[in-house]
């Protein structure tokens, strides 16, 4: 016997059957956004983490708030820390570009960057060369780079003094470069790990306002071991230079 097809039931089946097509899309849609909820939380929690650490990266990289720049060699423990201390006032500024000196700028030409006093800083974990190799390193090969002065500096005399308990070298230079003439004046220490030094000079007609300012700059230096496990890494200059013969008359 054949039967025949009730409507009401086949209504009722197709009402179902859609029920449960909404329902599982439904769920499907739910999962999806919970899935980009939790991508999206897990971005944003990493997030402060990576800021935080570029900051800290930053602080770490030239002079603190109270004007103490230091550089550390610390390849094993302890570490070696040679540092100076800038004045306060006039207020200093660090140059973005390599190699990213520090500039004080000078009364009357605050807004002339060239007439301000430059301050370097260099080291190298380079073991063949000795606290006076390094300085000419340091003076000769890496300020006659482009981005430096273009020109070696010519060493006017050296002071072989005591920073704290080693033995440092204070030397004092003149750099030409083009029409331009400077006078500078640098600190270099060494460590068991290699050598550290900075270097401060200015234009020649700001000798007058400039030269007490260099001089009180690297006389500040001081050198001290540490045992803290807080460091920075070691700086290595990847095409850190032979010392150039030395230009001395």
């Amino acid at each position: 016997m054949k039967l025949s097809p009730n409507p009401t039931r086949a209504w009722i089946l197709l009402t179902v059957l859609i029920s449960f097509a909404a329902c599982a899309a439904s769920a499907q849609d739910s999962s999806q956004s919970l899935g980009d909820i939790a991508r999206k939380t897990r971005q944003e929690q990493s997030a402060p983490h990576h800021v935080s650490s570029k900051k800290l990266t930053d602080e770490d990289d030239g002079p603190d708030g109270g004007g103490v720049w230091r550089i550390r060699l610390c390849t094993l423990q302890p570490c070696y820390e040679f540092s100076i201390t800038l004045p306060t006032s006039p207020k200093w500024t660090r140059v973005e570009q390599e190699p990213r000196p520090v500039l004080i700028p000078l009364a009357g030409h605050e807004d002339d960057s060239t007439r301000a006093i430059r301050v370097y800083a260099a080291q190298s974990t380079d073991m063949k060369y000795t606290a006076d190799t390094f300085k000419r390193a340091f003076l000769q090969g890496w300020f006659a780079r482009p981005e430096y002065f273009g020109r070696a500096a010519r060493i006017a005399l050296d002071e072989h003094v005591r920073i704290d308990w080693i033995n440092g070298l204070i030397t004092h230079f003149d750099i030409t470069a083009g029409t331009l003439k400077y006078h500078g004046v640098s600190a270099v220490a060494g460590s068991p790990y290699g050598n550290f030094g900075f270097a401060c000079l200015y234009r020649e007609e700001d000798s007058a306002a400039a030269a007490s300012i260099c001089d009180a700059i690297v006389h500040s230096a001081q050198y001290q071991e540490l045992q803290s496990s807080f460091i920075r890494k070691t700086y290595k200059d990847p095409n850190d230079p032979d010392p150039p013969e030395d230009e001395d008359p």
